[in-house]
């Protein structure tokens, strides 16, 4: 069975790396068929950055001040005591590690990097879009994924998704035929979240024979 392409941006990387009590759950599965070899994956370099900035806006500067407090009050209980240590070692643990989680990450990809290159902005010159809402780097993120989807189906690549949780703008729908020009001609599937749809069951051949 072939392994299905799949691009991913700031969402999935903020969702499968920042504090594990907080990991979304299906970016963790999707990552894991990635490490397990199960899929092929493709980020615009540009996503790292903007993750590394949400994952240390995200993580708490004050180490759990709110958790101070309710220790104080509930008089320092012996559960609550390993709450409050293992709350902070998480804290810690992030901050320590994330960047270079991500620095493995995207070494691991290898070629799956989408890097701004000058095709992608001629690309994104080009770009005729049904709106013009669309912020600058979303812009550029989604003309790396439409370029290398493109490339891709022209080697005979097949299973091409774009796995999104909160960017219903770049999701092509009947109210944006251009966006869904695009991504038809890249052989791109849109799908709002981390989990791939089950593919068609192939139906048995029945024998013949009496």
């Amino acid at each position: 069975m072939t392994s299905p392409h799949i691009f991913v941006e700031t969402n999935f990387l903020f969702g499968a790396f920042r504090m594990p009590s907080k990991r979304h759950r299906d970016a963790s599965a999707l990552k894991a068929r990635f490490d397990a070899d199960e899929a092929k994956l493709y980020v615009p370099y540009l996503c790292f950055q903007e993750s590394r900035h949400l994952i240390a806006k995200s993580l708490p500067s004050n180490r759990c001040a709110d958790l101070l407090e309710f220790h104080r009050f509930a008089a320092g209980t012996g559960t609550v005591k390993k709450l409050l240590d293992a709350a902070t070692s998480e804290v810690s643990r992030t901050k320590a590690v994330y960047q270079r989680e991500l620095t493995d990450f995207a070494a691991a990809l290898g070629d799956g990097i989408l890097h701004a290159t000058k095709e992608v902005f001629d690309f994104l010159e080009s770009l005729d879009l049904d709106d013009d809402d669309l912020k600058y780097n979303d812009k550029v993120i989604l003309a790396s994924v439409l370029l290398k989807a493109k490339e891709l189906r022209g080697s005979g690549a097949r299973g091409l998704f774009f796995a999104s949780v909160d960017k219903s703008h770049l999701q092509p729908t009947a109210h944006r035929p251009k966006m869904a020009r695009y991504y038809n001609e890249a052989g791109l599937v849109f799908i709002p979240n981390f989990v791939l749809p089950e593919p068609p069951e192939t139906p048995t051949r029945q024998s013949n024979a009496p």
